[in-house]
């Protein structure tokens, strides 16, 4: 898809190409109105938010008849070096 940025001055403009938009059938995205993602962090390191998309199942494959549970994955993953 093609991308086109217009500055205007007049706020006049901008209606008559959103009119003109709705006949020719092109958009306007507003930059300034864009949706903030708001981010977490834990210890200072950013949290991303999962992709819906990803089917939760596929993931069975890999995790059935290993005897992973939390307190295995605890014990083998999170050793601290003391």
């Amino acid at each position: 898809m093609h991308e086109v940025v217009i500055k205007y001055k007049n706020r006049k403009t901008l209606k008559a190409l959103t009119a003109l938009g709705e006949y020719l059938g092109f958009t306007i995205a507003d930059p300034e109105r864009t949706e903030k993602k708001e981010v977490y962090h834990i210890n200072g390191i950013p949290i991303e938010s999962g992709d819906p998309k990803i089917d939760m199942q596929d993931l069975t494959a890999i995790f059935t008849d290993e005897d992973i549970n939390a307190k295995t994955l605890r014990e083998s993953a999170w050793q601290r070096k003391r």
